[in-house]
């Protein structure tokens, strides 16, 4: 496991902070020791070992930070200096142990605070007064009432580090209260006996949060829970996961309205890039059309100007003539209408074959009828012989008349000539 023990000087507390940073990347958590104890009683009680899995595999990134508890919460001195070195404390924690963070990290992921005992006090502390810098805090038998190391005694600034005092007067309207919301905020205590001061803290910062109407986690585990390290790094191993989850889950809402951002831009330079090539081409093909146009303007102007402008034309045309002209066209010549002009049957019924036997003799017209009572055959020889008889009468008596009238104009013609 990559390991780096760093030193910060900090100007702030006017001395050398030593911060212990475990892992190479993945989501910083800053974890605060116990009261008084230093960053590498963390790893001694068998913290780092109990995260190696987030470490190694850099879901997570470990910065275990040096306090100054022996100056302000632990100390028996003036309680108005102590209060001051605490609020000290404080602005060390968000005005260089972040950024320090951040630096290390190289990265601009907001931080978890996460601590056990007086190191959850320190982590709810930095939550509290600045979650636009923390994602979160994971927070294990913690006292969030100063009533326990300054008694009774308070002032503006031990109010300022004390949760269970300023929650309780921040108005419904705060603009903090809609940043808790967009945060992990996870509170747990044990029931034991040892637990009862964290217990009663624990309680407490539930209820300031329900007014507020912020959504927190605040677990009470069994009453055999006790305030050590053996139940903290099983709440650690438990919580981890689903706090990391929460974590992901919330800041990928984030992300985002940043990715669309940076693709609007990358689409915006692209475009542009597009349209200044297409305009560079367009300026090429233009002028070498234009001296093309130029070189036979002598020969046939009128011709080229013509071929040039007419694809916008053609275009314009399909769309509108093909579908308007077929659903006109196609109406006012059906096929089916010339047919019924000349019918077939119209014209066989206007002129019968059988209508000419009607008309001839009755001695004709007796013989047909008899022929009509005999076999089909017979009927249709009767019919023949009939209208032979019939043909060579009428050829005899046109010959006749013919005859006559020829010899009616001799006489005529031999008078003419006598007379002559």
């Amino acid at each position: 496991m990559d390991k780096k023990n760093v030193v910060c000087g900090s100007a702030i507390l006017g001395k050398d902070m030593h911060v212990n940073v475990y892992g190479k990347k993945g989501l910083p958590v800053i974890m605060f020791p116990t009261l008084e104890a230093s960053p590498e009683s963390l790893e001694e009680a068998g913290v780092v070992d109990e995260l190696a899995e987030y470490l190694d595999s850099g879901i997570i990134q470990l910065f275990c930070t040096e306090t100054v508890d022996q100056e302000s919460w632990a100390a028996d001195g003036d309680p108005k200096e102590r209060a001051q070195r605490q609020e000290t404390y404080y602005h060390y924690v968000v005005d260089e142990l972040v950024p320090l963070v951040h630096k290390m990290s190289k990265s601009t992921a907001r931080p978890l605070a996460m601590g056990c005992d007086m190191g959850a006090t320190h982590a709810a502390i930095a939550l509290l007064r600045r979650p636009d810098l923390f994602q979160g805090c994971v927070c294990l038998s913690g006292s969030y009432d100063s009533r326990r190391y300054f008694g009774d005694w308070m002032d503006a600034t031990l109010y300022d580090n004390t949760p269970n005092a300023f929650l309780p007067q921040m108005p419904l309207d705060h603009p903090y209260v809609a940043v808790y919301n967009q945060r992990q905020l996870l509170f747990c205590t044990g029931q034991e006996a040892s637990e009862a001061d964290s217990l009663r803290c624990t309680r407490e910062m539930d209820a300031n949060l329900v007014r507020l109407g912020v959504e927190a986690w605040c677990d009470y585990w069994g009453g055999d829970v006790t305030h050590n390290w053996y139940w903290w790094k099983k709440q650690l191993r438990y919580f981890l996961p689903i706090v990391l989850a929460d974590v992901e889950k919330t800041t990928a809402a984030e992300k985002p309205a940043k990715k669309r951002a940076t693709t609007t831009r990358k689409k915006a330079a692209t475009t542009t890039k597009k349209a200044a090539t297409a305009k560079t081409a367009a300026t090429k093909a233009a002028a070498a059309k234009d001296e093309k146009d130029e070189a036979a303007a002598t020969a046939k102007p009128a011709a080229k100007t013509t071929t040039t402008r007419k694809p916008a034309a053609k275009k314009a045309e399909p769309v509108e003539a093909p579908a308007a002209i077929a659903k006109a066209e196609k109406p006012a010549a059906p096929a089916k209408a010339v047919k019924a002009k000349t019918p077939a049957k119209a014209t066989k019924a206007a002129a019968p074959a059988k209508a000419e036997p009607a008309a001839k003799p009755a001695t004709t017209a007796k013989k047909a009828t008899t022929a009509a009572k005999k076999p089909a055959t017979k009927a249709a020889t009767a019919k023949a012989t009939t209208a032979k008889t019939a043909t060579a009468k009428t050829a005899a008596t046109t010959k006749a008349t013919a005859t006559k009238a020829a010899a009616a104009k001799k006489p005529a013609a031999k008078g003419d000539a006598s007379a002559e």
